[in-house]
């Protein structure tokens, strides 16, 4: 469940939230005048889901790279063009094409 403190307690209890944080590894919404202000979200926790960011779109890209390799594959068969060797030549193809 989502933590909330005002901004008042996370300013007199700065150290005990910190580690509150840590321990639970869940974030923390800071309330000013009633309102959601800020967030403090535990440094690990952003450091794991930038390298899952990163990963998912590693994988994408490889599947669209792969999709993309596959139908300028077949492109090419349609068309009776040998597959190039070079990506000079693949290039030549496509702006040609």
């Amino acid at each position: 469940m989502l933590q909330i403190v005002s901004i008042t307690d996370a300013r007199n209890n700065l150290a005990k939230l910190i580690n509150r944080i840590q321990a639970t590894k869940q974030p923390v919404v800071i309330v000013q005048d009633s309102s959601p202000s800020v967030v403090i979200y535990p440094y690990n926790e952003i450091v794991k889901q930038e390298k899952e960011r990163d990963q998912l779109f590693k994988v994408k890209f490889q599947k669209i790279f792969a999709e993309g390799k596959k139908s300028f594959k077949k492109y090419l068969r349609n068309k009776s063009i040998e597959v190039p060797r070079s990506e000079d030549k693949a290039y030549s193809i496509i702006k040609n094409a």
